[in-house]
């Protein structure tokens, strides 16, 4: 994870900044989190940040790669990156017209969405930061009390969750495809802790999310939540799926 790190910030040394693109302002608030951290309950507060409104795009990262090649397929590090990166893609720098240019960037690894983040002025959101905002609706800040909308969210992560189509309604803040077809990275996510043995094993499929056997949750009943904290508390640096994608987040100074 060291010698990871250091080539990330080598690399990170190299790149010019790239285009950013449009962040809202979501004011601080207090919310009770799925997730219970060892020693305390699910009572947390978020301060003010912005939130990029949709996730990074495909044709987003494309631009991103063309301006910082050492993040091409085949010529990141693999420490940084597995054998599926950027592995939809028609070339090593070009996604190619069997790729949607406006869809979510998937097949992406953490080290590559943090660099991606730094590199427009910004960070991935930690997972209280994400959490928070993807408890709104179209027309309320929290909508988890209501069963009908939590049903609705247990298909995050597949073609019919309900913020996949491209003209999904952005929710109460002004946020788009929290609960879209793509699940995304947060900064933090290697705080979700999960049952290391597993985790850390050589031949743990990663798709069975055994890390989320570890977790205490405080609420048991949002099964959309704890899916994604499995999916995430079972994943490596620099590994990629084709249904994990990323936003960035900004602190407010």
């Amino acid at each position: 994870m060291l010698a990871a790190s250091i080539v990330a910030t080598a690399l990170l040394a190299a790149m010019p900044p790239a285009a950013s693109h449009g962040f809202v302002a979501i004011p601080a608030g207090e919310f009770r989190s799925t997730v219970r951290y060892e020693g305390e309950g699910g009572q947390r507060s978020v301060a003010a940040f912005a939130l990029s409104s949709q996730a990074v795009t495909v044709r987003d990262f494309e631009r991103f790669v063309h301006a910082n090649p050492q993040w091409k397929r085949g010529q990141a590090p693999r420490l940084l990156v597995d054998a599926g990166y950027l592995a939809n893609w028609r070339s090593a720098d070009t996604a190619g017209d069997e790729v949607r240019d406006d869809a979510p960037v998937t097949h992406v690894s953490w080290f590559a969405a943090d660099a991606y983040c730094k590199s427009v002025g910004a960070r991935l959101p930690d997972w209280a930061e994400w959490e928070y905002v993807a408890a709104a609706d179209a027309n309320r800040r929290d909508a988890r009390t209501d069963p009908a909308w939590l049903a609705r969210t247990f298909v995050d992560g597949t073609p019919r969750a309900m913020d996949a189509r491209p003209d999904a309604l952005p929710n109460a803040y002004g946020v788009s495809g929290l609960h879209g077809a793509v699940w995304e990275w947060v900064g933090d996510y290697a705080t979700l802790l999960g049952d290391a043995d597993k985790r850390g094993s050589a031949d743990g499929d990663r798709l069975q999310f055994c890390g989320a056997t570890g977790l205490s949750f405080a609420n048991r009943d949002d099964y959309a939540v704890l899916k994604r904290v499995a999916l995430l508390s079972a994943m490596q640096p620099h590994s990629t799926l084709g249904n994990l994608g990323f936003r960035c987040a900004r602190s407010t100074p």
